[in-house]
C-alpha cells in the first residue's frame, strides 16, 4: 500500500456501507507520524549554533568583498549576516538551558562553550561596528573583528557544535 506514498503515514482502507449495492466505496484512513521529527535524547542546540556560525563566517566573506569592490550592498549583507548568527546564537543558547533540563544534555563542555561566547560577544562587538558609515563600517575593525570570528568558529566547528556531553546510558 506504500507504493505510490513514500512517508512514514499508515494507510488503512476502510470499507463503508453504500446505499447503492452496485457503488463500492473506500474510505483512507491516515494516520500521524509513529515518531516525534525530534528525537526526545537529541539535543537541540547544536543544529542552531552550526546554523549561526555559518552566518558568522560568511560575515567574513561579505566584508572582504566589500573592501574590494566598494560595492555598498555588501555591507548591507554583512550585517544582515550578523543579525542572523546573533538571533541564531541566541536560540542556541535557549535551546541549550531546555537540553540541559530536559537532561538531554549531562554537563558542558567548558572550552567550547567560552569560545562560542566570545565569538558572540565579538559579533556583537562587529555588529556595533557595522553600524557605522558604510567605508569604516568594514574596514579595517570590521574585517579584524570577523576574521577573529571566523577564525575562531572554524576552529570550534572542528570539535563539533555540541557544547555538552550526553548522558550515559547506564
Amino acid at each position: 500500500m506504500n507504493r505510490h506514498f513514500p512517508t512514514n503515514d499508515v494507510i488503512e482502507r476502510v470499507p463503508r456501507k453504500s446505499t447503492d449495492p452496485s457503488v463500492l466505496r473506500v474510505g483512507l484512513v491516515l494516520q500521524s507520524f509513529q515518531e516525534a521529527p525530534i528525537r526526545p535524547g537529541r539535543p537541540l542546540h547544536p543544529r542552531l549554533i552550526g546554523l549561526g556560525a555559518v552566518l558568522l563566517v560568511a560575515v567574513l566573506v561579505t566584508d572582504v568583498t566589500y573592501a574590494n569592490t566598494l560595492l555598498f550592498q555588501w555591507e548591507n549583507f554583512s550585517i544582515w549576516l550578523l543579525t542572523g548568527g546573533l538571533t541564531l546564537a541566541a536560540l542556541g543558547g535557549v535551546a541549550l538551558v531546555l537540553d540541559i533540563l530536559s537532561r538531554r544534555v549531562a554537563r558542558i563542555e567548558w572550552v567550547k562553550f567560552t569560545g562560542l561566547a566570545v565569538a558572540a560577544m565579538l559579533s556583537l562587538l562587529n555588529a556595533f561596528v557595522h553600524s557605522r558609515d558604510a567605508y569604516t563600517a568594514v574596514v579595517p575593525q570590521g574585517i579584524v573583528l570577523s576574521a577573529s570570528v571566523a577564525t575562531l568558529l572554524v576552529v570550534i566547528g572542528l570539535w563539533g557544535w555540541s557544547v555538552g556531553t550526553p548522558p550515559s546510558s547506564h
